[in-house]
């Protein structure tokens, strides 16, 4: 016992010991996660726009924008519970250390909540479509499953949930789309104004080829 605390307790023996270290870029998977869940989080508002805001012959109605919202948004759940549970297992890079301490923690709180916004959303979109018995379609005649308790539960009840989450679910959507534009809005400072890396980690590497003759 005194041999294995001696090892473990001697700074030096420590000092020595294999520590993982935070990438200075993103991989490519959390590239892919990221660019992924952007490009659904924006066909979702764009087709909620479309079929809520505007009428059958109108210049910006899109006619599938129902069906596609409800597809695209049970891909999306799928994807950012996957997203989530690969940033929860990975390091990833850190913010710029000379940057204010309160920043830091400011910047820490937007990207939670919008870990919270990719996953709340579609989750109460889900539990809409559970409650209605309209179940989304995946491919041709493949549709995802309804939640069985909230379909199941009597017509009364599903009318009160439905009338409950769908306005949770809207104001849930602009909240999140505000964090985007939040989000942005901080990746073009990391690199306009202050110069940072923080923007092109996120983007893959452009590699220029030169030939010799």
């Amino acid at each position: 016992m005194e041999h294995n605390f001696d090892r473990l307790g001697n700074p030096d023996t420590i000092a020595t010991m294999p520590r993982t270290e935070n990438p200075p870029r993103y991989s490519r998977a959390a590239m892919l996660f990221h660019w992924a869940i952007a490009t659904l989080v924006l066909l979702e508002f764009a087709c909620a726009q479309s079929f809520s805001r505007f009428n059958p012959g109108d210049t910006w109605y899109f006619r599938a924008a129902y069906r596609m919202h409800m597809s695209a948004g049970m891909a999306l759940l799928a994807l950012s519970a996957a997203g989530v549970l690969w940033r929860l297992s990975h390091t990833y890079p850190l913010l710029p250390g000379d940057m204010h301490r309160a920043i830091h923690v400011l910047a820490k709180i937007a990207h939670c909540l919008l870990y919270v916004f990719i996953v709340a959303v579609p989750l109460t979109g889900w539990a809409i479509l559970s409650v209605r018995n309209a179940p989304a379609a995946i491919l041709g005649t493949l549709n995802w499953p309804n939640i069985a308790y909230l379909a199941h539960m009597t017509h009364e009840r599903r009318v009160g949930l439905n009338d409950f989450l769908f306005p949770i679910h809207a104001k849930l959507s602009y909240v999140g789309i505000a964090l985007v534009g939040l989000h942005v809005a901080a990746s073009l400072y990391h690199h306009f104004v202050r110069g940072d890396e923080v923007l092109m980690r996120m983007l893959p590497r452009m590699r220029t080829r030169f030939t010799s003759r």
